[in-house]
């Protein structure tokens, strides 16, 4: 999958930015602040229909306009091109996102459509932060991979909604009878959803350690651990994995009706990351943070390639500012032959040598939102 151009209109500092891209490096150089995150933001929106960065959509549009727009042209493995169109409406509060002119009636089978890798100061949280920060992460890459877990996933958050708002209402007394029919939708969502993540874990592990292998070159042995909200094997069928989550509601009952919220499910799992047999968060540094959660989205590259039958877009914000020039260089060399990457920096000493040929190689200048492609690409 390649970006081929991209035009921004009333997005962040954007009035109105058009780019051409590069079928292999796409380098965004400017100082802090002038636009060069929200190009990614903007590119984000084409391939998940929604900001890596921004909460809502309405965040997103250029102060004191009522609308935004990003209009592109991909082209996947196979040479066919898709013209796509977002656009939202401020007054209306609506968004539009369109297909070859034609409306998506539903987002989420837009996702994995055109795979993307987002490799951002944000994801930082993935190592550092709350097990929701895990769960967020894994549930990116295997929707990307799997049309039916988003709809579960939708489902599932739905579910908890509705249960949520049953325990709060009951105020602690027994509501067996309006919460039973979510009782048995949580069961079998849940199952799949734990099932899912159980058999991508497994599968994603081989990765990782490849790829942190190749960016370290060194005998570090990476490891990742599912700790779902139920005790299950490693080849627990979804069957045994219902049974767990029904188990364990019976035993939650009294203690969901104290606390008035769901305490059982996908949405309790943990994942732990470490590094020879030592728990990553506790610990590693924070140079060993940065190359892990590299190592992630390398690998998350990969196996997104595999799965979707197609090559990821990857989106590096960032990335170089706390790494040493020699773990930059390296990186760089593992991630340019990946695919087409857009890279943002405010120093291009790490491309010193570069031929910017424009077709393969191409670097931005932004300045207050605006390119100055003229004076810097060949």
């Amino acid at each position: 999958m390649k970006i081929s151009n991209a035009h921004l209109r009333s997005f962040r500092n954007h009035n109105e930015t058009a780019f051409e891209f590069a079928s292999q490096i796409n380098v965004l150089l400017g100082e802090n602040g002038q636009g060069k995150t929200n190009a990614l933001e903007a590119l984000s929106f084409l391939c998940l229909t929604k900001s890596f960065y921004a909460s809502t959509d309405a965040t997103v549009m250029q102060q004191q306009k009522k609308f935004f727009e990003i209009k592109s042209t991909l082209e996947s493995d196979e040479g066919k091109n898709f013209q796509v169109r977002i656009t939202y409406d401020d007054v209306k509060k609506e968004k539009k996102f369109t297909i070859n002119g034609a409306d998506v009636e539903k987002f989420s089978t837009v996702i994995g459509m055109f795979p993307v890798v987002i490799l951002s100061p944000e994801n930082n949280s993935i190592t550092f932060g709350s097990p929701a920060d895990r769960r967020k992460f894994i549930n990116l890459v295997i929707s990307q991979s799997s049309k039916s877990y988003v709809e579960d996933s939708i489902e599932y958050r739905r579910i908890v909604r509705q249960r949520n708002t049953i325990l709060s209402m009951a105020k602690g007394k027994d509501c067996s009878n309006e919460i039973s029919p979510w009782n048995e939708m949580l069961v079998r969502y849940g199952a799949r959803i734990i099932y899912k993540r159980n058999q991508f874990l497994t599968e994603f592990e081989p990765y990782i350690a490849q790829t942190y292998l190749d960016i370290v070159a060194e005998r570090e042995t990476p490891k990742i651990e599912y700790l779902p909200s139920v005790f299950i094997r490693q080849d627990s069928t979804i069957e045994e994995v219902a049974t767990a989550i029904e188990t364990k509601l019976a035993k939650k009952k009294n203690d969901e009706l104290r606390f008035q919220t769901t305490l059982v499910g996908p949405h309790r799992d943990e994942i732990i990351f470490s590094l020879n047999g030592l728990s990553l968060k506790q610990f590693a540094s924070q140079g060993q943070h940065k190359t892990f959660l590299i190592a992630l989205k390398v690998a998350e590259f990969f196996f997104l390639k595999e799965r979707c039958n197609e090559t990821p877009i990857f989106l590096l914000d960032d990335v170089f500012s706390e790494l040493d020039e020699n773990r930059s260089r390296k990186i760089l060399s593992l991630v340019q032959s990946l695919g087409q990457i857009f890279i943002t920096t405010t120093s291009e000493k790490i491309f010193d040598g570069t031929d910017w040929n424009g077709k393969q190689r191409r670097k931005f200048f932004i300045k207050n939102g605006e390119t100055v492609n003229e004076l810097l690409a060949a």
